[in-house]
């Protein structure tokens, strides 16, 4: 009889709470919203999110239609290799700009769990060559000389000498940086980037207009990682340290994207036709080497009003020419790294977002651009053989 004995299934299995918590966290969602979306109580989503108990099938595929997620990832484990995230470096704090924050943070988290499952199904990507110069005397402040110094040490590390860099997104990802480009949903946002298990990962926002401004947020987030190693998240509660961090990365990324030198030979007018060639030339934005311009003394203040005062009467402050022009540089490394993958049989086409177990767009964001499902494979023909 003992063949007969029904047995429970295992209650460590099913439902990953942490999964629920995330996917709602994602889309800035309360437990209360969730509640009132799915007409059941907020102690009932508690419950689910810890743990208490789990839900039943036909209340989780009502949670993955709200929550925008194939049922198979509430069902899917996390990683077994533990985390090790430093400082987030965004850009404000207080009750709104947090529940962005946790929602990025819970963005972040994903695209690390998918490098992992790169990695685990055997792809190498570069490994981290981001510099970090421990010989610096700063005492917790950097002034713009030394900012200079680093930038300049970086681009000889990189072997890059004094010319415009090309593509911007493109030499992170060559130099280890995981670089991905989504909408971060907030217009105070435009980038924000963190070390994770000694990876550098840069996340660029997909919805800003100007080519030029994204490469300087790459360039600005970059500065954060190589400046800003040591600061605590507890550090960026203050004001004031995020208000200086956020000047010394912008100083950075200047001085990486315009060597000094170079602007010295370059900047000799101010007039509007030669900001705009020489933006054409470094593909930074004409306030930006302008701004650069003053940084060095090239030109002094009232110049540099002067060149304000000109772009306001043209109204080319929001939108400066060759915004329209000049392409948006998309990430490639993880594309490229999933797409070898796939051709090897290493890992499966994707034939609709349960195949990985994470919403197709997620999975877009990921790689930074839109990506085609396959076509599941179709009735075989059949014939008759006459005889």
């Amino acid at each position: 009889m003992t063949g007969d004995i029904f047995h429970f299934p295992d209650r460590a299995s099913g439902v990953v709470p942490q999964r629920l918590a995330d996917a709602r966290m994602a889309l800035q969602m309360s437990r209360a919203d969730v509640a009132r979306a799915l007409n059941i109580t907020g102690t009932a989503i508690g419950h689910y999110e810890n743990g208490d108990r789990r839900p039943d099938m036909n209340i989780l595929m009502q949670l993955a239609r709200l929550l925008h997620q194939p049922v198979s990832f509430f069902l899917k484990e996390t990683p077994a290799n533990s985390i090790n995230k430093k400082v987030r470096f965004f850009r404000s704090v207080g009750p709104k700009s947090n529940r962005i924050n946790m929602a990025l943070d819970v963005r972040t988290n994903w695209l690390w769990e998918f490098v992992q499952t790169l990695l685990d199904a055997g792809i190498r990507l570069p490994t981290p060559n981001v510099p970090f110069f421990d010989d610096m005397d700063h005492d917790g402040e950097y002034s713009l000389e030394q900012i200079e110094y680093i930038a300049a040490r970086t681009r000889r590390h990189w072997n890059l000498g004094d010319a415009p860099i090309n593509n911007m997104v493109a030499l992170l990802e060559s130099q280890g940086v995981i670089v991905s480009r989504f909408s971060l949903g907030s217009e105070k946002i435009d980038a924000f980037s963190c070390w994770i298990n000694g990876r550098p990962y840069v996340l660029l926002g997909s919805d800003k207009g100007s080519a030029v401004r994204s490469r300087f947020d790459a360039a600005h987030e970059l500065g954060h990682l190589i400046l800003h190693r040591d600061i605590s998240q507890d550090d960026m509660e203050s004001k004031a340290t995020r208000d200086r961090i956020e000047r010394e990365a912008n100083w950075f990324a200047g001085a990486f994207l315009l060597p000094r030198a170079s602007i010295f030979r370059e900047f000799y007018s101010t007039r509007a036709s030669h900001l705009k060639g020489l933006k054409q030339r470094w593909l930074v934005s004409m306030q930006a080497i302008a701004h650069r311009a003053r940084d060095i003394g090239a030109i002094d203040e009232n110049q540099y009003v002067s060149f304000r005062i000109q772009m306001t009467k043209t109204k080319q402050l929001a939108k400066e020419p060759l915004d329209d022009t000049i392409p948006i540089e998309r990430p490639g490394l993880l594309f490229n790294a999933w797409k070898k993958l796939v051709e090897r049989g290493l890992l499966p086409k994707l034939d609709s977002d349960e195949t990985l177990g994470i919403s197709l767009d997620v999975l877009s964001d990921h790689f930074g651009r839109s990506i085609e499902v396959a076509e599941r494979s179709p009735t075989p023909t059949l014939s008759i053989v006459e005889k």
